[in-house]
């Protein structure tokens, strides 16, 4: 018997299942397709909120518009499925150099970032742990989501309710038709996919530019580092509970799978090392694939050709902060008709 549902989702990562949230709550009924390998870099991912970019002190890409609006997104899927993954978390910066240093305090006069930066410089942060003879300071309205646990919570709901199938996506079972299209036995308005850097392998939208990066990072055990903020020192050091924390990360733009190497194992652990004046267990690894796009923007929107067909996409190293924003965006577009940004628009790519 055919399944008629208003969204068709390839992809439970971090794209498609706020993608899913999004159209859920406003009403749409959706049906999502993945076999947990298309959610393999979301779940990597750290999760972290940044609102800087430190090697320049500017303001992330519209953090002032995308922070805010994903802090009240991921309060509101708190409250939807009654769990907790969601954290506002100060970045502890510590300083590498003399001019690194003099370079923030200048900066943190700057009206365009003082917002997200400390003007204190804490001499002592926990001096007999970690290496920081300069001292540190804070990057504020930072925050972290629990990105494995989220789409945990997430696959959980959509299981229960029958809104997901675990299997492998199949190219082929992809028919169109006047009402829409057709996915095996399910018929929708619009087919939408986030599969990530998969999507290079997609019929349809193999055209879009990635520039996939695969990524690793350490999870170990740091005893007596009572901390709940992220340190970053060359490395992220995000604590998770029970004296562990995820470290990373690593860029590798040609082994694009998700199978963790020892290289890159050695050289977290190294980058560590320089920063902890204490020994460390590594206690578990993993790696995933970045589905970033060569301008480094989000690509959104729908086929040239077949409008039933669409993509959410290209998120990157930041799609915990882009994904609530721009779903948004891309709803009111698919059901209001309102223009896409031309920074985001797929359009950018045509001939």
């Amino acid at each position: 018997m055919e399944k008629q549902v208003d969204y068709i989702i390839f992809g439970q990562g971090i794209a498609g299942t706020v993608l899913a949230y999004t159209l859920i709550k406003n009403g749409k009924k959706v049906h999502i397709v993945d076999d947990n390998s298309i959610s393999a870099c979301s779940r990597v991912a750290a999760g972290n909120f940044n609102p800087i970019v430190f090697k320049r002190l500017v303001k992330s890409w519209m953090a002032d518009e995308l922070i805010p609006f994903a802090d009240h997104f991921y309060r509101e899927c708190e409250q939807f499925l009654n769990q907790k993954f969601y954290w506002k978390k100060e970045i502890v910066k510590i300083f590498a150099e003399e001019n690194e240093r003099d370079f923030w305090l200048k900066k943190s006069s700057d009206e365009s970032v003082s917002n997200y930066l400390s003007k204190n410089i804490e001499s002592e942060f926990f001096p007999d742990i970690i290496h920081n003879p300069l001292g540190a300071t804070f990057v504020k309205g930072a925050a972290n989501l629990f990105v494995s646990k989220y789409l945990d919570d997430f696959r959980n709901y959509f299981i229960k309710n029958g809104l997901l199938s675990s299997e492998k996506f199949d190219y082929q079972n992809v028919f169109l038709n006047s009402s829409g299209v057709n996915y095996k036995n399910i018929q929708a308005k619009k087919l939408i996919f986030c599969e990530g850097y998969k999507i290079m392998d997609n019929p349809f939208f193999n055209w879009i530019p990635l520039k996939p990066a695969k990524g690793e990072v350490i999870t170990v055990k740091i005893k007596n580092l009572p901390t709940d903020k992220i340190i970053n020192k060359g490395v992220y050091m995000l604590p998770i509970g029970d004296d562990l924390f995820i470290v990373g990360t690593t860029y590798d733009w040609n082994n694009l799978n998700d199978e963790p190497t020892e290289k890159a194992r050695n050289e977290i652990a190294e980058k560590l090392s320089k920063v902890l004046k204490v020994p460390f267990e590594i206690v578990d690894q993993q790696a995933g694939v970045r589905p970033s796009v060569n301008d480094r923007r989000p690509a959104i929107g729908l086929h040239p050709e077949h409008t039933s067909l669409g993509v959410f996409n290209g998120m990157g190293t930041k799609g915990v902060m882009l994904s609530p924003y721009f779903s948004e965006h891309f709803y009111l577009h698919l059901e209001k008709g309102t223009s896409l940004d031309k920074e985001v628009n797929i359009s950018r790519f045509q001939k």
